[in-house]
């Protein structure tokens, strides 16, 4: 695994998780260093499919808060989702080079289980209810996690 982009996306993660929008600045600089280090292991290639895998995602959360699932404090999804958003797709291509099936049972779990995390630290709350949400998200995922698959599988493992 290449330790150094797993480590730029937890900072970025736990910015977002306790700083929110005040980490913004300190995430940009995380995404471009996510960015450069995976254009050194993938080439230039890799940022196409992980563009189109962090609109995907921002596309899904602002859904979600146009349902009603989850709620911010902001009328609108933040910039730090965003962040994020982009952030994990750049550590996509280094999940999907480990052994199969990792990745997508990997992103489908892990990705309901960090939104309940972050309900819990009130980054964000889960409106149905945090176990209905928790059901809501959990398909979601599972869909994410396979297109992040298709896309990714093929050229960058």
């Amino acid at each position: 695994m290449q330790w150094p982009v797993l480590l730029v996306f937890k900072l970025n993660w736990f910015a977002a998780f306790f700083w929110g929008e005040q980490a913004v600045w300190f995430m940009l600089l995380g995404l471009v260093a996510l960015a450069l280090l995976q254009v050194r292991n993938y080439q230039w290639a890799v940022l196409v499919p992980c563009a189109m895998l962090s609109v995907v995602g921002v596309i899904i959360d602002i859904a979600l808060v146009e349902f009603g699932v989850l709620s911010f404090s902001s009328p609108n999804l933040p910039v730090f989702m965003m962040l994020l958003w982009a952030s994990f797709a750049l550590l996509l291509p280094t999940l999907a080079s480990l052994p199969k099936p990792f990745m997508p049972i990997f992103v489908a779990i892990m990705g309901p289980v960090s939104y309940y995390l972050a309900s819990l630290a009130d980054v964000f709350t889960l409106e149905p209810g945090l176990w209905l949400g928790l059901i809501i998200l959990l398909p979601l995922w599972s869909v994410f996690a396979y297109l992040a698959n298709s896309l990714l599988e093929k050229r960058y493992v």
